[in-house]
């Protein structure tokens, strides 16, 4: 059926209307930023995926900044997918266009990490959508991966002072406007805006399209006062027959100051801050010595709360309470009863039982609470209770002992005396399949879940072994995971990301914590993971030799 003619002015007014409703919408709101996989390249680079980490570690440092709004990976990664547009680093500047538009993303961030005999280097690529033109393009060299995740945040904090501030006029009170601009987006007082509104719909003569929105100019403000979402201003400048009013928008004049790179800690995705974990205490340093680690990979916790590390390097095993003091220790490097030669994990059991992952000795070791040796079982092997890389140990609410072996690509199952039960997993990209997996945990109600680290997911079975569901969002390279108590969380802890997500119990990304550094809630490489009765989390903050909590 044909629109009556007198619906079509009706029509015209109501896009017009909702047009200048949606540009207001889009002026009053942060920019939206979306960070490619970058192109990796040299043989480690490659072997390693350093452009896709490098992505993730570019993506927490802008969320840190507090200046973008950074569109979340799953999102960006099915767009690309469907759109059939360049990914891995290949994106050019009229595909980032074209992303842009469909995203509405105002940048994309694109570029390369390259591998060579000297260390790394990361060449990034900031593009504006609207113009198709490279607004930022900078290098940041390291001498490892370790030392390059360390800059990041700084790296990041310098890229973004070269992009000015946008914003609004959202109300007038005499002389004086008001911005929704303010100190969380790093506005300051004396800081210049320009001004301008929308003038005509500028489009191209033969095709019809859309090209863009003429700017208009209309004078100059200077912030007088600042709030945490607010900026009051005054004008300085007007121009000839233009007047700055209600509903103009507003760009900063000069250069943004770097601003804070701190830890992230509880970035909502979806939340209530009552839930959120927040860090505690953080205890160790690299060494030998009581209360000293040398790349710890393993962490669990008792009945009481007392912390067990799985001290790896130093071939023991450290016991603590719950604020970190130094308890016990005991362990020395072997192949007798009682020593241990690279644990990877630790586990208690509900009677106090300590179970280690004894892995180059390719066995279980069973201990009591004071570490006194009450037995072992397993061989390096293939058959039925041998080990190959044991990677992985958890206690069951049955008392059994479920373990990962990250070369044989299978869970294994024994009671508390060592005895085989069952096993399932061998190495594929299928349901039930592993590549690689590291660690494991078992809820109240004996569900397994298995980080499978290099296929970026982890699987959920029952207690026998039958497949229940996967969950993948946003995880590069889990390694561990704990149940939260409170909540009934997944936590997963990402060595390559340097993070730990919080999904829901379907798999409903929630949150993450952390990012890569030293300062009190970051990590390098963290391998451990473990919650407490009381919902405290602990982290085996791997590379940096230590332990870190975090509570509600």
């Amino acid at each position: 059926m044909r629109p009556r003619r007198w619906m079509r002015p009706i029509c015209v007014i109501l896009v017009i209307a909702l047009s200048f409703w949606a540009s207001c919408v889009l002026a009053a709101a942060r920019s939206r930023i979306a960070v490619v996989d970058l192109e990796s390249q040299g043989e480690k680079a490659k072997s390693e995926e350093l452009g896709k980490v490098a992505a993730q570690w570019l993506a927490t440092a802008f969320v840190n900044q507090g200046r973008f709004d950074v569109i979340e990976r799953q999102a960006l990664e099915e767009l690309i997918q469907e759109q059939q547009l360049g990914s891995s680093g290949l994106i050019d500047v009229n595909t980032a266009a074209q992303l842009g538009r469909v995203l509405g993303a105002t940048y994309i961030v694109t570029g390369a990490v390259i591998s060579h005999r000297q260390g790394i280097d990361l060449n990034v690529k900031i593009i504006e959508t609207e113009s198709a033109t490279i607004k930022v393009a900078d290098r940041l060299a390291a001498n490892s991966v370790g030392s390059m995740s360390n800059k990041i945040g700084p790296f990041v904090a310098q890229l973004v002072s070269k992009f000015p501030l946008r914003g609004f006029i959202i109300h007038q009170k005499g002389e004086t406007f008001i911005l929704d601009v303010g100190k969380s987006v790093g506005a300051k007082a004396g800081m210049k805006f320009q001004v301008y509104r929308e003038g005509e719909i500028i489009k191209h003569p033969v095709s019809g399209e859309i090209l863009g929105i003429e700017k208009i100019a209309t004078g100059m403000l200077q912030v007088t006062e600042v709030q945490e979402k607010l900026a009051f201003a005054r004008v300085i400048e007007q121009k000839t027959n233009e007047s700055v009013a209600v509903g103009q928008n507003v760009v900063s004049v000069g250069a943004i100051k770097p601003g804070p790179s701190g830890p992230i800690i509880g970035v909502p995705y979806s939340t209530s801050a009552s839930t959120v974990l927040r860090f505690s205490v953080a205890w160790g340093r690299q060494g030998d010595g009581s209360g000293d680690f040398l790349k710890p990979f393993g962490v669990a916790a008792d009945a009481s709360g007392n912390i067990y590390v799985a001290d790896t390097y130093n071939n023991r095993i450290q016991v603590f309470d719950n604020s970190g003091t130094f308890m016990k220790a005991w362990g020395q490097k072997g192949s007798g009863p009682g020593s241990l030669a690279l644990p990877w994990d630790v586990a208690v059991d509900g009677e106090g039982n300590v179970y280690v992952a004894d892995t180059y000795n390719y066995r279980i070791e069973k201990f009591d609470l004071n570490g006194v040796y009450q037995g072992q079982w397993g061989q390096k092997g293939r058959g039925s209770g041998d080990f190959a890389f044991l990677s992985g140990i958890s206690v069951g609410p049955d008392g059994n002992i479920y373990t990962v072996d990250a070369k044989l690509n299978r869970v294994q199952v024994f009671d508390s005396q060592g005895r085989f039960l069952r096993s399932w997993g061998s190495k594929g990209k299928g349901s039930a399949s592993f590549v690689s997996p590291f660690g494991l945990t078992v809820d109240g109600s004996g569900n397994v879940y298995v980080a499978d680290s290099k296929m970026r997911r982890v699987q959920k079975f029952d207690s026998q072994g039958r497949f229940l569901a996967a969950f993948t969002d946003r995880l590069t390279y889990p390694v561990d995971i704990a149940i939260d108590q409170s909540s009934g969380n997944l936590l997963i802890l990402d060595a390559a990301s340097h993070l730990i997500w919080e999904m829901s119990p379907t798999g409903q990304n929630l949150r993450s914590y952390g990012g890569p550094g030293k300062s009190s809630g970051q990590f390098v490489e963290p391998y451990g993971l473990c919650a407490d009765g009381a919902s405290n989390v602990f982290v085996a903050d791997t590379g940096n030799c230590r332990v870190q909590k975090f509570s509600h």
